[in-house]
């Protein structure tokens, strides 16, 4: 016999048994081991659904945790920003009442033009 008699009665004997799907195996040995994996680690969970009940809780409570502490973190945000709006407002008019007794102050001791008069 020669060999591509050999091959030849190999190549269908294989084609017998199932050549195209041992093909398609061998192309897809990557991606069968992660849906073996998925699949295990699925039954996993679910042997131990008890302990992902409790995680799953706590996510949950730390979730609602974080929500109240964002709301109070803009609550707090928006009133130090009110009271910065109220400290500036009051700079602005301690500046006016400033720039009005400038008009009218003397700088000069013992002045006489002073308006009013303060006796010096």
């Amino acid at each position: 016999m020669e060999y591509t008699e050999i091959f030849g009665i190999i190549a269908s004997m294989g084609a017998a048994v199932g050549g195209w799907e041992l093909i398609k195996y061998v192309l897809n040995i990557r991606s069968n081991k992660r849906k073996e994996r998925a699949e295990a680690d699925k039954a996993e969970a679910e042997a131990n659904g008890a302990e992902f009940g409790v995680l799953r809780e706590t996510v949950e409570f730390l979730q609602q945790q974080l929500k109240e502490k964002e709301e109070r973190f803009a609550n707090q945000t928006d009133r130090l920003r009110e009271v910065q709006d109220k400290y500036f407002n009051l700079m602005q008019e301690k500046a006016k009442t400033d720039l009005e007794l400038q008009r009218f102050r003397c700088v000069r001791p013992k002045c006489a033009q002073r308006e009013p008069q303060n006796g010096y």
